[in-house]
């Protein structure tokens, strides 16, 4: 793999001026990249092919299998970035594809199955492939980084033991002010939805027979980094809040103590095989550090005007818009429920949550076409107060199932009708 080195925005407080690539320029030169790197692999594989040829046997194995290997993962990058979007650069892949295919095609088809499509189907990504290149870079320059630490949970081996915890990080995005890191976390907290899983992965564990990757998240502490990956601000992410720089060189110093009697004290846990104790005094000397970060960012002016300028939002909730006044005894409970369980902090996996959230709004479908006063009316005549409720649960549940929640609400609709129906008949 090569590497290059360029001047990047280090977001440091000395370093007023720098020089930066831009996407656009970094595409061309990662294009160019590869393509030199194709033509010396294609120059080795036609040294394969014409020994071959001419029958004579290459004693390293091994380096047929690379250079096929190593041709197909280079094709893929330029395909990806859509760079295979000119007659010439299409000629040499197909070049490749052959060679690789008659020197090495279990180590080609490993990653490409089926034959390169035609220069057509390469020349409708590129543009595609293009912008996302662009993105990614761009986002890669923004000088902040945001992430926030805590414990995945995972299923065990052994469904009979259930799941086990690690610590772990979830990046949550970069930015290009201190400001925008802070609105970063912010906004992660109020969504309240720490999903642990990467949307393109596939999780499923051929040895185990199920999915295997991680069940939920749960957040301790947002850090803040910049280019070189100093710290410059923490905040708890349970309670939204950041943690003030710490500059006492005398309180620096009680901490830096505090934090080494607490990590020496876990390593004795841990001799004595009290691992959970041990994890937990290592929490502490972790948050016990959170206001103490680089000397670099250690009370800067950026930071405190950052801080002062913070708004901490406000979680919605919707406990504070139930009204059971008027509602059946049945009526209020599952309402309440289906309160309960739109917190995301409740007992349950993400998954179970939805189940009980879809089976709770069911069950309030039902008690809402069973509250009908009046049954000669052309439209069913409902006291308010449910009205509110059904309308309360409307809201709800199309908010917490997100881009699926219309759908949802309508599968749940469906079912009032279906039982106002069935009730009409029964009058």
């Amino acid at each position: 793999m090569n590497t290059h080195n360029f001047n990047v925005n280090t977001a440091t407080p000395e370093s007023p001026k720098t020089w930066v690539k831009t996407p656009s320029a970094l595409w061309l030169e990662r294009k160019n990249d590869l393509l030199v790197h194709l033509a010396g692999i294609e120059g080795e594989l036609m040294m394969f092919d014409a020994l071959e040829r001419m029958g004579v046997e290459w004693e390293e194995e091994n380096d047929l299998r690379y250079c096929a290997r190593e041709a197909a993962i280079t094709v893929e990058s330029l395909s990806e970035m859509g760079a295979v979007n000119s007659e010439a650069v299409y000629e040499m892949v197909k070049s490749v594809e052959a060679l690789a295919i008659n020197s090495g095609r279990i180590f080609w088809w490993d990653i490409h199955p089926r034959t390169l499509p035609g220069l057509q189907t390469f020349l409708e990504c590129a543009a595609g492939g293009h912008e996302k290149f662009v993105a990614t870079e761009t986002e890669k320059q923004k000088p902040f980084s945001v992430d926030v630490e805590g414990r995945t949970e995972y299923p065990e081996d052994d469904p009979v033991y259930g799941t086990f915890w690690r610590d772990s990080v979830m990046h949550l995005g970069r930015a290009l002010t201190l400001a925008e890191a802070m609105e970063i976390a912010a906004a992660a907290w109020l969504e309240d939805e720490w999903d642990p899983r990467q949307e393109d992965r596939d999780y499923y564990d051929s040895d185990f027979g199920r999915d295997m990757g991680p069940v939920s998240f749960s957040p301790r502490m947002f850090i803040i980094h910049d280019s070189e990956r100093r710290r410059v601000l923490t905040g708890d992410a349970r309670a939204m809040s950041w943690y003030a720089h710490v500059t006492d060189p005398a309180e620096v110093d009680r901490i830096a103590a505090e934090q080494q009697a607490l990590r020496e004290e876990a390593a004795m846990e841990s001799g004595w095989d009290n691992f959970e104790t041990a994890r937990q005094l290592r929490e502490r000397a972790e948050k016990t550090g959170a206001p103490v970060v680089d000397a670099v960012w250690l009370g800067h002016r950026d930071v405190n005007a950052a801080l002062a300028a913070f708004v901490r939002p406000e979680r919605r909730t919707w406990g504070s818009k139930l009204n059971t006044r008027g509602l059946s005894s049945s009526l209020a409970a599952d309402m309440k429920s289906l309160i309960a369980l739109s917190d995301r902090t409740y007992p349950v996996s993400r998954w179970d949550r939805y189940e009980a959230l879809h089976s709770v709004a069911l069950s309030i479908a039902g008690h809402v076409s069973r509250s009908v006063t009046d049954w000669s009316l052309r439209c069913p005549r409902i006291p308010a107060a449910v009205i509110s409720a059904w309308l309360l649960t409307q809201d709800i549940i199309t908010e917490l199932f997100g881009e699926t929640g219309e759908m949802v609400w309508q599968d749940i609709k469906g079912s009032l009708i279906s039982h106002l129906y069935e009730n009409r008949l029964s009058h």
